[in-house]
C-alpha cells in the first residue's frame, strides 16, 4: 500500500513546482523592463536533507553574482550575512539550509548607470513580481522575516526614515516575526559607523531569542553581544 506523503513532503513538493514555475516566468521580459540574455528569475530549491525552512529572508533582488551562481548570496556579501547569522546561532554550515531565500523581484535589474551599485526595480517590476512573493510566503507560512535593505522592510513594514532608526528594532504581526536588517554590500558605508554596527548585534540578539522561543535551540554560546534590549513593536 503506498505510503501518504508526510505535510513536510508536501510542504517541498509544492515549493518545488512553485520554483520551477518562476524560474520560467518572463513577464517583465515581455513588459521590456528587463532582457533575458542578461537576467532571468532566481530560485533556489530546499536542501534535499533539511526540512523546507521557516525562516524567510526577503532582499531587494538578485545581484549579478547570483544570477551566475544560481545561489543568492555568493560572495563577499553573503560572508558577511553568514557572519551575523552565526551570531544568532545559525552555523556557516547551515545558512542555506535554515534560511529560505527571496527577493522583491526575482531578475537581475543591472547596474545603476554611473553608479557601482545594482538598479534599484522600479514600481512596474516590483507589481508584476508581487504575486510570487505572496503565493510564496502562502505556501511556507514563515514564523521569522527577515528584511534585507530598504525596499524589503518599506514594501512589508511601510516604514520610512534612515535604517539608523530601524535596525535593532523588531516587527510582529499576526504571530510572524519582521526583524530589518542593512544590506551587507561593500558598497555600502552604513556599516563603517560604529553605532550601526551595534544596531546590527541588536538585531541578531532578537533573532537569537526568536530561534531559542520557536524550539530551534542556537548553536553554542556564540559571541557576546553589545547590545541594549532589543526593542519589538506590533
Amino acid at each position: 500500500m503506498p505510503r501518504t506523503p508526510s505535510p513536510e513532503s508536501r510542504r517541498r513538493a509544492r515549493l518545488v513546482a512553485l520554483n520551477a514555475r518562476l524560474r520560467a516566468c518572463r513577464k517583465c521580459h515581455r513588459a521590456g523592463f528587463l532582457d533575458e540574455r542578461e537576467s532571468v528569475p532566481i530560485a533556489r530549491d530546499p536542501e534535499p536533507d533539511a526540512p523546507v525552512p521557516r525562516i524567510l529572508l526577503v532582499g531587494q533582488a538578485p545581484g549579478l553574482r547570483a544570477t551566475l551562481h544560481d545561489r543568492p548570496f555568493a560572495g563577499i556579501a553573503g560572508d558577511k550575512l553568514r557572519a551575523w547569522f552565526e551570531q544568532a546561532g545559525i552555523p556557516r554550515a547551515d545558512f542555506y539550509r535554515r534560511i529560505h531565500f527571496a527577493a522583491i523581484t526575482r531578475c537581475y535589474p543591472g547596474r545603476l548607470p554611473g553608479a557601482r551599485g545594482d538598479r534599484v526595480p522600479s514600481p512596474g517590476e516590483q507589481a508584476l513580481c508581487r504575486p510570487w512573493l505572496d503565493e510564496l510566503i502562502a505556501l511556507l507560512e514563515p514564523e521569522i522575516v527577515l528584511l534585507v535593505g530598504l525596499l524589503a522592510i518599506r514594501s512589508f513594514l511601510g516604514v520610512a526614515g534612515p535604517l539608523s532608526r530601524i535596525v535593532g528594532t523588531a516587527t510582529i504581526r499576526d504571530s510572524v516575526r519582521y526583524l530589518p536588517l542593512p544590506h551587507p554590500s561593500g558598497v555600502s558605508r552604513w556599516l563603517n559607523e560604529p553605532a550601526n554596527v551595534a544596531a546590527v548585534d541588536r538585531a541578531m540578539t532578537i533573532l537569537r531569542g526568536w530561534i531559542a522561543e520557536l524550539g530551534q535551540p542556537p548553536a553554542g554560546n556564540g559571541p557576546p553581544s553589545r547590545s541594549q534590549s532589543p526593542r519589538a513593536r506590533s
